[in-house]
């Protein structure tokens, strides 16, 4: 939902449209929907707005995989569509990856995939960034104020890639707050991204994983909020953001792995100018780089060399 609403910034008439939600007995139910139209289940009428939606549209957009049941309808009703094919976020860790597009049986004449780790599977894919639709702002550290430290992994899975969860990680950050050397914030159950951003704001860093050479979409909201951006991103993760961004500079994110976390942190705690340096930076790059209209004008431009 996040880029039909940035493409509505700059002129598109774009819609969401999704198979499911979480389930609605889960903590993740109706938290990351934003305006998107939920198929299954949805009332005749909303079915009917669908059904025109994707009649109508010059681009139908896909991500990651859809029914068979919404393949027989595209098939059938949308003859003057072009098809763009969009990887996200897979859940499972190669050799499980394949091309799913193929036994779609759709003409699609693009190719993507989100440029954090996704690009090393997916060579012959074109990079596009994910958006963060808030507008960015910074909360400086105070002299003499505690660090403050939001840390909100999503899942505990792990995986060559995906992996968001650490051990020793989250053993270094509970000894610090219990020494009173952080401001610890570790939400205790899933929060909705706007519950979260607004957490985000009043901190000072963001941690993402430390685990692998990846940054999550933690890093950006990080960046976005002005935080000082804890990950262990490798050069290959970095250049691929500033690729589409168009950035002549490598984000500016702090590298930590489990060797280092408690000395980076530590540093951080004892250098008051160094973290309102850290958290400037990550506010100019996301204002001059990542703003969701020139994300946007990314996509558009794939979408009017089709159309």
């Amino acid at each position: 939902y996040k880029l039909a609403v940035a493409q509505r910034m700059i002129g598109i008439d774009a819609n969401s449209i999704v198979l499911n939600d979480y389930p609605e007995k889960g903590s993740l139910s109706k938290k990351f929907l934003g305006d998107s139209l939920v198929w299954n289940g949805a009332e005749e009428s909303v079915v009917e707005l669908i059904k025109r939606y994707l009649v109508q549209a010059d681009v139908i957009h896909i991500h990651n995989n859809i029914s068979g049941e919404v393949l027989s309808f595209i098939k059938e009703y949308c003859s003057r569509a072009h098809f763009v094919y969009q990887v996200h976020s897979p859940l499972r860790e190669g050799p499980l990856y394949w091309y799913r597009h193929e036994s779609m049986g759709l003409p699609f004449a693009a190719f993507l995939v989100v440029s954090q780790y996704q690009p090393r599977h997916y060579l012959d894919y074109q990079p596009v960034p994910n958006i963060i639709l808030d507008e960015p702002s910074v909360f400086l550290r105070k002299p003499g104020e505690p660090l403050k430290v939001l840390y909100s992994p999503s899942h505990t899975r792990n995986g060559r890639w995906n992996a968001k969860y650490s051990e020793r990680l989250e053993a270094h950050i509970k000894n610090l707050h219990e020494l009173n050397l952080i401001e610890l914030v570790w939400p205790k159950k899933p929060l909705s991204p706007f519950e979260l951003m607004g957490i985000r704001k009043f901190s000072h860093v963001s941690i993402d994983e430390i685990s692998t050479g990846a940054y999550h979409q933690v890093s950006l909201e990080g960046l976005c909020a002005g935080n000082v951006v804890v990950n262990r991103a490798d050069y290959f993760s970095k250049a691929m953001l500033a690729n589409c961004a168009t950035s002549h500079n490598m984000p500016p994110f702090l590298f930590a792995d489990e060797a280092t976390i408690d000395s980076v942190l530590i540093n951080l705690v004892n250098d008051y100018e160094l973290t309102v340096k850290l958290q400037k930076a990550s506010f100019d790059y996301f204002r001059d780089n990542l703003a969701p209209k020139d994300m946007a004008k990314i996509y558009k431009g794939i979408y009017d060399a089709l159309v």
